[in-house]
């Protein structure tokens, strides 16, 4: 069930034929709200920040997560999703999720992930949350290079290598 459910997420929005123009707005800066208006973008930066805060590396709204939410959710969420979503940090903005201390956020979205569980994908908004967020920071140069371990040229490069002889050569 639960690959079924990353399937129908996750992957609809890495395989959509919009998220190549997403990522290149993305990339412009400096960024600024598309969909969402500025109250509901603060609340969305609150819930990236819950779902990956500041660690060793840092927070998922110092990579502009929020930013990359609000250019993938019109883009590439369906009709159905972006209504689950937008009701969903309505639901946070109305409770002044911003503005409440870290436990009492981190406790109102564990009890949101927990009543979305048994909801199909596009009717859950933590489950949304989740697969944008991850996407997003991971997908920024922020969480890339600080978050990943990040090695420009995979391998490294050996320019003379030496081989045995009848040995084949390296595939590159």
């Amino acid at each position: 069930m639960r690959r079924r459910e990353f399937l129908r997420g996750s992957s609809v929005l890495l395989c959509s034929s919009a998220l190549g123009s997403v990522l290149d707005a993305f990339a412009q800066t400096p960024r600024k709200a598309t969909f969402f208006p500025e109250a509901e973008l603060r609340t969305l930066a609150a819930l990236v920040d819950v779902m990956l805060p500041a660690t060793d590396s840092p927070a998922a709204s110092a990579a502009d997560t929020h930013y990359f939410i609000d250019l993938a959710i019109p883009a590439c969420a369906s009709a159905a999703a972006q209504k689950t979503f937008r009701a969903g940090v309505r639901s946070c903005l109305s409770k002044h999720f911003e503005k409440l201390p870290p436990d009492k956020q981190v406790a109102l979205l564990k009890a949101r992930a927990e009543q979305d569980q048994k909801l199909e994908y596009d009717q859950s908004f933590f489950k949304i949350l989740k697969d944008y967020t991850l996407c997003g920071y991971f997908l920024s140069e922020t969480g890339a290079t600080k978050a990943l371990a990040y090695e420009q040229v995979p391998g490294g490069y050996w320019g003379d290598l030496p081989l045995q002889p009848d040995q084949k050569a390296w595939a590159i």
